[in-house]
């Protein structure tokens, strides 16, 4: 389906993709968006709008009512289970060219990632990906109230600015973790239900199942209080599988850098500072443990802002430990036995 370009005629309000995640919880990322919307949307004097597409969205609405959004159209049905690029594409294009946004947000997610550049193509518009920041502001040249975007650019050792003065919607992909999220009881939320028929099936996929991911974090690393990580200083995924026992003795979450995932000792959910899309989100955990992590800028960028960082390792000046809290030049999975005995035994007296 090819749409027109749409940049002629007025262009109002905020849109934001309220991305359902794993097809039971609303995407952490999607509420971060919400709240940044409302601020952005109140800055301009327009509306705020986010949208469920999802089996049984209603169960969604109150926590994203919550948020502030004026208002939340959705549309709920099976076949909206898992974002579909045959479906989900063209029911949010034909709502573009119908209520004409001004802005259209989405969560850096693989879906958000497949679905913007899809919505710019066909409007004609452009795209900023991944970004770190979104505010409003003037340009002598291309005039008020733009949406300026703000991504990293040359391996994260610069910031790029980003408008998009003429071509509409402005859209952006936005890292989750970058913003946060708050609830507001000061705005009435208008419900609308979207009138949704599945299309018929084109004999590509009858049925669309989620894989089985036993090694999928309990909770989103970027929700996760406590961190364990491990890097290739671990050795061997005999090692690596020891930090799930540190993990739970602390009431954390296990991460990984990118050797032990390319080595296959755990699955890519569990990557910390990923190199393709989507990119990870920004970690805040209270506490994070490197074990046997040197600390790439891609990994230490993703967990700079812990509360606590300890580094692990046989190297005291590798850019992990540079910017610890606390270093401990040891055998990381040496010391890591150690931290699990500890506590344990703590546990048992």
């Amino acid at each position: 389906m090819k749409d027109a370009n749409i940049t002629g005629g007025e262009h109002r309000d905020i849109w934001v993709f309220a991305e359902i995640q794993d097809h039971e919880r609303v995407l952490e990322g999607a509420l971060e968006l919400i709240t940044r919307g409302r601020e952005l949307a109140d800055a301009l004097g327009e509306r705020l709008c986010a949208l469920i597409f999802a089996l049984n969205a209603e169960e969604y609405l109150p926590l994203i009512e919550r948020h502030g959004p004026d208002i939340i159209m959705y549309a709920s049905d099976p076949a909206l289970k898992h974002y579909d690029d045959r479906i989900i594409p063209d029911l949010f294009a034909g709502l573009i060219a119908e209520h004409r946004p001004s802005i259209v947000l989405f969560p850096s997610t693989e879906a958000g990632s497949d679905l913007a550049p899809r919505l710019a193509a066909r409007f004609g518009t452009g795209l900023t990906a991944h970004c770190t920041g979104l505010s409003i502001a003037d340009h002598p040249e291309y005039g008020k109230n733009l949406l300026l975007m703000e991504r990293p650019a040359y391996g994260g050792n610069a910031i790029a600015a980003v408008m998009c003065p003429h071509a509409r919607p402005q859209m952006a992909t936005v890292r989750q973790g970058v913003f946060e999220k708050r609830e507001r009881t000061d705005v009435k939320t208008e419900i609308v239900k979207l009138s949704f028929s599945a299309p018929g099936s084109d004999g590509r996929i009858e049925s669309l199942q989620a894989p089985l991911r036993r090694d999928r974090p309990a909770v989103p690393l970027e929700q996760a209080r406590v961190i364990v990580a491990g890097g290739r200083g671990l050795g061997s995924k005999k090692n690596f599988d020891r930090l799930y026992e540190l993990a739970s003795l602390l009431g954390g979450e296990t991460g990984a850098t990118r050797v032990p995932v390319f080595n296959r000792w755990c699955g890519e959910e569990r990557m910390i500072g990923r190199t393709v899309l989507p990119v990870c989100p920004i970690m805040r955990p209270r506490l994070y443990i490197g074990f046997g992590v040197s600390g790439q800028i891609q990994h230490t960028a993703s967990i700079v802002e812990s509360e606590i960082i300890v580094s692990i390792n046989t190297d005291p000046e590798s850019p992990l430990a540079e910017m610890s809290d606390y270093v401990v030049t040891d055998d990381a999975a040496a010391v890591l036995e150690a931290l699990i005995a500890r506590l344990k035994a703590e546990k048992q007296s």
